[in-house]
């Protein structure tokens, strides 16, 4: 099946499941890009072609989401870290430079920490971040998974319900890309994998809370999204971006960009931001 983000191809995985994936340009390091909780190849429409205009750049779909086959298993942190070793091992490279959004950075991060060896980069897009309480609070994860049980709910009964903030990310694209993108969020199985990848969310972060990831000194950049569109932002934020520079100033080679007109969405906000850091890490030496 043909995608408007990429030519596409399959990673099979040990167990027999598939991940799907997308791929643009030519050339090395590969650049492959971890999409944030529930999101998927879609996440990245505006950021691959100009790095294809460098190098090859590949986005999948995490297990469940978009095209790739659904895991019977607990989709806790480790899992997904396991699910991207294999579909580097897939790709056939020595080293990548990664790029992650959201959940998509601890993702890439603990991948790094346990194969530094695999690892020429990494950008780190408004990451997650384990060390802060508000992952952990019962009540918001409370309210998040029951949202997500009645938008699957509704999904099935044929009613499609996309959240304003999704909706206005989604106008930032072109029409066909967001066509496709729409087509695949509103699915129930897609609600129930973004579900699943939530359930798990607090026990992969104590994880990581106590025993942190000792990262590869290759070249690391975290990105902030400095907006507080929402109450529940102007809280966290601060917290968030504190996080955020901590982990780099610990690091040989960490450097800290702030979004400036971003919130949490930077790929979508500031897809150029992006890019010229991830481009950056493809001309930057290692050492």
């Amino acid at each position: 099946m043909s995608s408007v983000f990429g030519d596409p191809g399959y990673a099979r995985l040990p167990d027999g499941r598939r991940l799907h994936y997308v791929s643009q340009g030519e050339g090395r390091p590969v650049v492959v890009l971890e999409s944030g909780l529930g999101a998927t190849r879609t996440e990245w429409g505006l950021v691959m072609p100009a790095i294809a205009e460098r190098t090859r750049v590949v986005a999948y779909d995490r297990a469940g989401l978009g095209r790739s086959d659904h895991d019977p298993h607990r989709r806790h942190l480790d899992r997904m870290v396991e699910d991207l070793g294999h579909l580097l091992d897939h790709l056939g490279e020595d080293r990548y430079i990664l790029a992650g959004h959201s959940l998509g950075g601890p993702i890439i991060r603990a991948y790094a920490s346990a194969h530094p060896e695999r690892v020429a980069g990494l950008v780190l897009i408004d990451q997650a971040a384990e060390d802060l309480d508000f992952y952990y609070k019962r009540s918001m994860r409370a309210v998040a998974m029951g949202a997500q049980s009645v938008m699957a709910g509704l999904a099935t009964l044929g009613v499609k319900v996309v959240p304003a903030e999704v909706r206005r990310i989604l106008a930032l694209f072109p029409p066909d890309m967001r066509a496709e993108a729409l087509a695949e969020m509103t699915r129930p199985s897609e609600i129930r994998a973004t579900r699943a990848e939530y359930a798990a969310l607090a026990e992969g972060f104590a994880r990581l809370r106590s025993s942190p990831d000792v990262l590869p000194p290759v070249p690391i950049t975290a990105i902030s999204g400095a907006l507080t569109p929402s109450k529940v932002e102007e809280r966290v934020r601060p917290e968030l971006i504190a996080s955020h520079r901590r982990l780099v100033e610990s690091q040989p080679h960490g450097r800290h960009v702030l979004a400036e007109r971003s919130g949490h969405m930077v790929p979508q906000d500031e897809p150029d931001l992006v890019i010229a850091e991830i481009l950056r890490l493809i001309t930057r030496p290692a050492g």
